[in-house]
């Protein structure tokens, strides 16, 4: 995939590279040979809008027929869009401006990123760090290892980025992430994840990066 070599810090994992998954589209990014309920699609539908109480709103005609429009060239239904655009303004837009949280294109902080060496990519991880722990207290009322992953995995649908997350028998916590940014955005990556997993909370480490992919797998 790159000319960058694999790193790993503690063992090889050799049930897991970069080979073994399909990346041809985000709602197609799934372990190759396996079925689609082993790592769950996190692109899908939410079913989760058949089930509440019917509210009644007024809006805009011409926001009515964006959403209808989008509803349309989307493939999926009015009220799926409606109940998108709240999820993520509770999960995640309400509280960004107190975690003081910007948008910027990934162009830029790719360039920024590539300026930055090994060592200084590992010191400016403790400010990610502290930003995730400071959101995650936002949005979950505390920073534990389940609310980061918590945290983690509304970050990557807001910014919709490919990922995969798997439990295996709720001991064990794997995730692969593709962002497109280069070898030294997975650097940082990874070194996010290895202060939060190994430094915070004392767990098993393990991970595989490439230069647009990181998985990282961990004890629960």
């Amino acid at each position: 995939m790159s000319g960058y070599p694999i790193d790993d810090d503690d063992d090889e994992m050799d049930n897991y590279s970069s080979s073994d998954y399909d990346f041809a589209s985000a709602s197609n990014f799934r372990p190759k040979n396996s079925s689609s309920d082993k790592l769950e699609n996190n692109f899908e539908d939410d079913d989760s809008e058949n089930f509440g109480k019917l509210l009644t709103i007024m809006m805009p005609t011409d926001n009515i027929n964006r959403l209808q429009y989008e509803s349309e060239f989307k493939d999926v239904s009015f009220n799926t869009i409606i109940n998108r655009i709240i999820k993520n303004h509770l999960d995640w837009y309400s509280n960004a401006s107190l975690a003081k949280m910007s948008c910027i294109p990934k162009s830029i902080v790719t360039k920024a990123i590539d300026q930055l060496t090994e060592q200084q990519l590992s010191e400016f991880a403790q400010t990610v760090v502290n930003d995730l722990q400071l959101l995650s207290l936002l949005l979950r009322g505390e920073f534990s290892f389940v609310s980061f992953l918590d945290t983690l995995n509304i970050w990557l649908r807001i910014t919709q980025t490919p990922y995969r997350s798997d439990e295996t028998g709720g001991h064990e916590y794997t995730i692969v992430i593709r962002h497109d940014m280069g070898y030294k955005y997975t650097f940082l990556l990874k070194e996010v994840f290895r202060l939060v997993m190994k430094e915070r909370f004392h767990k098993s480490f393990h991970h595989n990066m490439t230069e647009n992919l990181i998985l990282v797998r961990s004890a629960r």
